[in-house]
């Protein structure tokens, strides 16, 4: 069979009249959705190949809502912590042959103009990986039928599929850490005072350290990058070295990183005058001039999550997120939390 001119478009419309079957035929084999004979399917796809037709997922499901596209929300890649989680999601989508439709947004503010945009769009479901959901966006995605799934914050709807680390434990544990080393000046390199994950961990770092009846200073951060954790160590050395602290817990591994280097000229000595642990277990973190004690998130199993609450809507079972070992629960707030690992290397001195 000839292969039809390039100067026009080939349409599905050729296929079926090329085939001698109905549109809604030539649909059926490329989707896999309805009952199509295995022969009249397997002649559909020759004479598509021959006459040079491809199906374009992207007008598909803008017409049907056909194709496996699944909003994606993210920002801020420079952040190596964000770049990792959606590293680990656009693998697990190529393995499960979703196509993601990315929505960027410069900063956490944008976030609610991208769920707002996502609406017009025709897929399964949308993830968010960064910013805050409002509930009345939250029924928006969900009244439409699609699902809607948060990484590492709250879905903020008894509905939507909710993830992250158990930031609070994970502040627990670094104050526990720093108790056992007998530190006594406690201090906090944190982000903004309205990050969730970040105020998660302080408070849950404080907590611990009040019930200990030790006090806690916390210096929240515009940014949470390497430059002000390199602001913050110049604001430290400028105390009175009686004053200083002696344990430092930052809410994650990219101030930490600043931290130490700008304490590398004068500072105090890690771990012998001063312990500190981050958060997010980056690849930095263990790389010989930083050697850096620190929590790692379990990507894998928050990943995990996400892609089995999207199977479940597939296929509309009751969502059930299920991890390589065991099942997850949802707390009070909805939120099923993973436990963080901590990480021990050398800027802290209790090596277990």
């Amino acid at each position: 069979m000839a292969r039809l001119s390039t100067a026009k478009a080939v349409t599905s419309r050729d296929v079926a009249r090329a085939a001698n079957v109905s549109q809604a035929l030539v649909s059926r084999a490329f989707t896999g959705n309805g009952r199509i004979a295995a022969d009249t399917r397997e002649r559909i796809l020759k004479v598509a190949t021959e006459i040079g037709w491809h199906p374009n997922a992207l007008a598909a499901s803008m017409v049907t809502g056909d194709a496996p596209l699944v909003s994606v929300i993210t920002t801020r890649l420079s952040f190596d912590w964000r770049a990792q989680v959606l590293s680990h999601l656009l693998k697990a989508f190529e393995q499960r042959r979703l196509q993601p439709l990315m929505f960027y947004a410069d900063n956490d503010d944008e976030v609610d103009r991208l769920l707002g945009e996502t609406i017009s769009w025709r897929t399964r479901g949308v993830v968010v990986t960064a910013g805050a959901i409002s509930p009345a966006r939250a029924e928006a995605i969900l009244s439409r039928g699609q699902f809607l799934a948060a990484l590492n914050r709250p879905g903020n709807h008894p509905n939507a599929f909710s993830i992250a680390t158990d930031n609070l434990a994970g502040g627990q544990q670094a104050a526990s850490v720093l108790l056992a080393e007998g530190r006594q000046r406690f201090l906090v390199l944190a982000g903004p005072e309205d990050s969730w994950a970040s105020s998660r961990r302080v408070a849950g770092f404080v907590s611990a350290l009040e019930r200990a009846g030790h006090r806690t200073l916390v210096w929240h951060n515009a940014e949470m990058t390497v430059d002000a954790g390199q602001a913050c160590a110049v604001r430290l050395l400028d105390l009175a070295p009686g004053s200083r602290a002696d344990a430092v817990f930052a809410t994650n591994d990219a101030i930490a990183l600043g931290f130490i280097d700008g304490l590398r000229a004068d500072g105090p000595s890690l771990p012998s005058k001063l312990s500190l642990i981050g958060f997010d277990n980056l690849p930095a973190s263990a790389w010989a001039p930083y050697r850096m004690t620190t929590f790692e998130q379990r990507l894998d199993v928050m990943v995990a999550g996400v892609l089995g609450h999207i199977e479940a809507h597939q296929n509309d079972v009751p969502a059930g997120p299920v991890t390589q070992s065991a099942p997850l629960s949802r707390s009070a707030d909805g939120v099923c939390y993973c436990p963080p690992r901590l990480v021990v290397r050398q800027t802290t001195m209790v090596q277990s």
